[in-house]
């Protein structure tokens, strides 16, 4: 078993089902800069049932290059401070995709592989 010393930052989400395709197209366009800069990878899991679910949950888990909480807090706030002075209309993007979250939660974990 092989212990892995980075954190990972997870993300869950609740939206409603009807602001799906916004928060799709909003995130294309966040998500990508955002790693890019922190320098993470992104995995970004989806469940619901179409036919009885109004409420979709995400879960976004960042595979961060730090091993403390202050750290990645600390990488994630300046690289957001960043990209909203680098890339014209980032912040008001940030703020209409947190409009869309009904629910929000963050969890640091660690991993490791078998």
């Amino acid at each position: 078993m092989n212990y892995v010393k980075a954190l990972n930052l997870i993300a869950t989400l609740k939206i409603k089902r009807e602001q799906e395709k916004k928060f799709i197209e909003l995130s294309k366009t966040i998500f990508p800069p955002l790693a890019n800069e922190t320098g993470w990878k992104l995995t970004s899991l989806r469940t619901s049932n179409k036919l009885t679910d109004d409420i979709i949950h995400i879960q976004n888990q960042w595979q961060t290059n730090e091993d403390t909480t202050e750290r990645v807090e600390k990488v994630l706030s300046q690289a957001m401070e960043n990209l909203a002075q680098s890339i014209d209309g980032y912040q008001q993007q940030l703020e209409m995709l947190d409009e869309l979250i009904i629910e929000e939660s963050l969890h640091y974990a660690n991993s490791y592989t078998i």
